[in-house]
C-alpha cells in the first residue's frame, strides 16, 4: 500500500523562493531575507498561526510576478508600470490555490501606501501587505552596508520619517525589534536554516498530491524567463504524465512524474537570460554555465522533505542511456524508468512546440529525430511508444500551449515576440 507523505508548505516555499532570488545576482536571498524581517515584524504586531504563515509566504514569494531582469531592474527603480503588473500577476498566480490565497492577498497590496491602503481593504490585509512592503524596502536599504548596526540608527530615523507609506505601528514594531543588535546581526549574516526553518511556529501540510498544482505556478516563473520556453515545463508535464500513464504508472507516481515534469528547469533560473535567449549555437562557457541547470535543480528540490524521487527524476533529464549525459554521466541501469520517462518527455517537447525563433518539427521530421536517439540517448521501448502516437503527443503540446496561454491571458500578461 502507497504511503502519501505530507509536506511542510514553508519548506517547498523556501526553497523555490530561494530559486527565484537566485535568477538576479543582486538580489540573492531577497525574498527570503524579506520573509525573515516579516516574521519578526508579524509576531510583533501579533499575527499568529495561518495569518503569519500566509505572512512569512507572501514575503518570500512577493516578487513572483517578475519574471525577467528587466522587469526586476524596473522594479528596483519603482517603475509604477512594473510595480502595478507583478503584484497583480503574483496575486492572480496564487489566488486560486487555497492554500496560497491569504498570501496572495498580501501581495496584491505589498507596494500601495499606507495612507491609500488602509481604506482599500480590511484591517487584516492592509496590516500584513503593509508589513511586506516596509520590508522589502528596508530589505533594498540595507544591501551593502556593513557593518549594519553602525547604520542601524539612521536607517530606523529614516523610517519614522515615512508617516504616509506606513502604519504608525509598522514603525513603532520596527523600532522595537531594531533596537535589538541580533535582529540586524542575522539579516548582515543570514542564514535560511536559523532564521527562516527553525523559526516556524506553526505550518500547513500539503499532501503530496496537492503539489501538482504549486509546482504548476513556479513552472511559469522558470517558463517566463525566456520567450523560447513559454510553455515549455508544462508540456514536459503533460507529456510525462501521458507516458506514466500508458507505461502502467501508479496514480501517485503519477503525479511525482508530473511534478518532476513542471520542476525539471528550475536550474534555468540561474542562467543568465543572454545565454537562454541566445538562438544560435552556445560558445564553451554559455555552454558550461548551461550544463550546470540540472544540478542546480537538483540542489534546489533536495531542501524539501518527501521529495527524493520527484528531484531525481527531474535533475536526471538530460542523462542518456549511453552513458554520454549530464550532469552525472549516469549508465543505463542507473537510469530509473521516472528519469527515462523524463528524458523523452523533454526531449519530445522541444522538438514539437512552437518558439518565436522557429516552429515546432513536422511529425515525419520529429520521428527521424526520436528515431535517431532511441536505444543511445532515450530508452527505446518509451520512445516507440511516442513515436506511435505522436499525433496525439502533439496535442497534448498544443493543447498545453493553449491552456497556459489562455491563463496569460486571464492575467491580462501581455507576450511580445
Amino acid at each position: 500500500m502507497e504511503s502519501f507523505p505530507l509536506i511542510p508548505l514553508e519548506s517547498i516555499v523556501f526553497a523555490l523562493s530561494e530559486a527565484l532570488d537566485s535568477a538576479d545576482p543582486q538580489l540573492v536571498s531577497h525574498q527570503l531575507r524579506v520573509s525573515y524581517i516579516v516574521r519578526i515584524l508579524g509576531r510583533e504586531l501579533g499575527f499568529r498561526g495561518e495569518a503569519l504563515e500566509a505572512l512569512v509566504i507572501a514575503g518570500a514569494l512577493h516578487d513572483l510576478g517578475l519574471f525577467t531582469a528587466e522587469e526586476r531592474a524596473r522594479a528596483l527603480e519603482e517603475d509604477p508600470q512594473v510595480i502595478k503588473k507583478h503584484t497583480l500577476v503574483g496575486y492572480l498566480m496564487l489566488r486560486d490555490f487555497p492554500y496560497f490565497r491569504k498570501a496572495a492577498e498580501f501581495i496584491l497590496h505589498h507596494h500601495t501606501p499606507w495612507e491609500k491602503l488602509k481604506s482599500e481593504t480590511d484591517e487584516q490585509t492592509a496590516l500584513g501587505a503593509n508589513v511586506i512592503h516596509l520590508a522589502d524596502t528596508l530589505e533594498i536599504r540595507i544591501r551593502g552596508l556593513h557593518p549594519l548596526l553602525l547604520h542601524a540608527p539612521q536607517i530606523l530615523e529614516e523610517f519614522r520619517a515615512r508617516s504616509r507609506d506606513f502604519a504608525p505601528q509598522i514603525i513603532e514594531a520596527l523600532s522595537k525589534v531594531g533596537q535589538r543588535e541580533l535582529f540586524w546581526l542575522r539579516l548582515e549574516r543570514f542564514k535560511k536554516e536559523t532564521e527562516l526553518i527553525l523559526q516556524v511556529e506553526h505550518t500547513t501540510y500539503l499532501p503530496c498530491q496537492e503539489m501538482e498544482s504549486v509546482a504548476a505556478i513556479f513552472s511559469v516563473v522558470v517558463d517566463l524567463k525566456s520567450p523560447f520556453t513559454r510553455v515549455h515545463s508544462a508540456g514536459v508535464a503533460s507529456v510525462a504524465g501521458w507516458l506514466g500513464e500508458a507505461l502502467g504508472f501508479s496514480r501517485y507516481l503519477l503525479g511525482f512524474l508530473k511534478v518532476a515534469g513542471y520542476l525539471h528547469d528550475l536550474g534555468k533560473l540561474s542562467v543568465p537570460e543572454s545565454i537562454l535567449n541566445k538562438p544560435g549555437r552556445l560558445n564553451e562557457e554559455e555552454w558550461a554555465i548551461m550544463k550546470a541547470h540540472p544540478f542546480v535543480t537538483y540542489r534546489i528540490l533536495e531542501k524539501i522533505p518527501h521529495f527524493e524521487t520527484i528531484n531525481a527524476w527531474a535533475s536526471s533529464h538530460h542523462e542518456r542511456l549511453d552513458g554520454r549525459g549530464y550532469p552525472a554521466r549516469l549508465p543505463a541501469e542507473a537510469l530509473s524508468m521516472g528519469a527515462r520517462v523524463m528524458a523523452v518527455a523533454d526531449v519530445t517537447t522541444a522538438i514539437l512546440e512552437d518558439r518565436p525563433y522557429r516552429s515546432g518539427m513536422s511529425l515525419s521530421r520529429a520521428r527521424e529525430v526520436l528515431q535517431g536517439l532511441s536505444g543511445k540517448a532515450l530508452d527505446p521501448e518509451i520512445t516507440s511508444l511516442v513515436i506511435q502516437n505522436l499525433d496525439y503527443v502533439r496535442d497534448l503540446v498544443t493543447q498545453a500551449r493553449e491552456t497556459r496561454f489562455e491563463r496569460f491571458e486571464t492575467w491580462g500578461y501581455i507576450l511580445e515576440d
